[in-house]
């Protein structure tokens, strides 16, 4: 049988009766709380009771603290003579549980208490999610002006999905924090002048919430980088996920080690800051460096070359001859949403024709949501459009719609370009968007051929 207990619970930081109402619930069930830190709570067994607990504040600690200070022990000495026993404290956060059946409470002064919540959430709390509401809203607004921008590329891309719902849902959680933090620090003033202290109103759930959505979505791309994604993007996926792992670990293994080595409080605060932005440096510009040098070697285009398998069309298919001397070029993303493969097939460096021999581009993209189609022809349309300066065509670039019976689609539409047209079409069949480009003029045979392989 297990003596410890470890969850991870989700609080809001001046929630003190929603806190103080779970741990009552959990030592009813035989599990009295010991630790607080940002990897969990740590719970340890006992005969299940009925406690009282209580949450306190005291603004002048810090994380870096290797202990109580001397002010601290006084007060919880102060304590256990009134029957509170200190249980677990974390920063300026203190919880106390009181073995009576009705305890005296610990604060009998709503003002004081009050006063003091708010002067430890100067300390820590506010700062800490005022910065995370900027940085999420910054990061949405990046989301949305490349949504604007490149709206196929990002709903193609699980990674871009996950990492855009995921500053959407922080976001959120910012406002509701920071929001739930001012409601309550208005409500708890006027109270306090009745002489009351009003209950706290508990987001843990929609915390909760929160979090396993980021996880279901993290576990998500995860398994469709491993499964689908290219050698190169396993590679940058499994790196970087192991080198923030790594950086995390290590920072706080570096804190708490300061603080077991009774490291004063500013001191053990610069070496942890120092120690985060060495290893940030080490760990991640090693990844990176390894990882562009791996490319650099052409590492990565020969797992290309491996992984590339059949192409959605190849040139060889349109044209006699060989092409095993020519080079691939192969970059597949698929999220929810849509299926996007893009395929480039050129002259190699030692190819008999040179430089001179015929290419062919493609990029075919799956439209898993049918609603999604009109937004994302649409978009692909708008991926062309002339340059216009001071009211005049300075350069004609957009599609133009072209006859779609030799190419059996339902929309065909070809692209001009300066003073003519080019050979490269956008393709509209029913669930996929195929933009082809051409080095040299398709004819009906290939037109046919494209078809054969699309229309279905």
């Amino acid at each position: 049988m297990r003596d410890k207990k470890r969850r991870i619970e989700a609080f809001s930081f001046f929630d003190y009766t929603g806190i103080a109402r779970h741990l009552c619930k959990m030592a009813e069930k035989g599990w009295l709380i010991e630790s607080m830190s940002n990897f969990g709570w740590v719970y340890r067994r006992i005969e299940p009771e009925k406690l009282s607990f209580w949450v306190s504040y005291f603004p002048k600690a810090s994380e870096f603290d290797p202990e109580p200070t001397e002010e601290q022990r006084e007060f919880h000495d102060f304590c256990a003579q009134t029957g509170w026993v200190l249980a677990a404290r974390s920063a300026q956060m203190q919880v106390f549980y009181n073995e009576r059946e009705d305890p005296v409470p610990l604060e009998t002064d709503p003002a004081v208490e009050v006063q003091t919540i708010r002067a430890a959430a100067r300390r820590s709390y506010l700062p800490v999610w005022s910065v995370l509401l900027l940085i999420s809203m910054a990061d949405c607004g990046l989301f949305i002006s490349r949504l604007l921008g490149d709206p196929v590329g990002l709903l193609a891309s699980a990674l871009n999905l996950f990492t855009g719902f995921t500053w959407l849902l922080l976001f959120l959680l910012c406002a509701l924090e920071l929001g739930g933090y001012f409601v309550w620090s208005r409500r708890a003033a006027r109270a306090a002048e009745r002489g009351e202290m009003p209950e706290t109103r508990s987001f843990s759930h929609v915390q909760k919430g929160a979090a396993v959505l980021v996880l279901l979505g993290f576990v998500y791309w995860l398994l469709s980088t491993l499964t689908q994604g290219s050698a190169l993007q396993r590679t940058v996926a499994v790196t970087m996920l192991s080198a923030t792992a790594g950086l995390i670990l290590l920072v706080n293994g570096c804190k708490e080690l300061l603080k077991r080595l009774k490291t004063p409080r500013g001191l053990n605060r610069t070496l942890t800051l120092l120690t985060s932005f060495v290893l940030a440096f080490v760990l991640m510009g090693g990844a990176t460096f390894g990882i562009l040098r791996a490319v650099r070697n052409g590492s990565f285009d020969r797992e290309t070359e491996k992984e590339s398998g059949s192409l959605p069309l190849a040139i060889e298919e349109l044209l006699p001859g060989s092409y095993e001397d020519y080079r691939r070029e192969v970059r597949r993303e698929e999220s929810l949403l849509l299926g996007q493969i893009t395929t480039r097939q050129r002259p190699g460096p030692n190819t008999e024709r040179g430089s001179e021999g015929p290419e062919l581009e493609l990029t075919v993209t799956e439209v898993k949501l049918p609603v999604l189609y009109g937004f994302c022809r649409d978009s692909l349309l708008r991926s062309h459009e002339d340059q216009v300066q001071d009211g005049q065509l300075v350069l004609a670039d957009h599609y133009e719609p072209w006859d779609p019976a030799p190419w059996r689609a339902g929309e065909v539409y070809r692209l001009y370009w300066g003073a003519g047209y080019l050979d490269q079409y956008l393709l509209c069949y029913e669930d996929s968007l195929v933009e082809i480009r051409f080095s040299w003029e398709p004819t009906a045979e290939q037109m046919e051929a494209v078809a054969e392989r699309f229309a279905g």
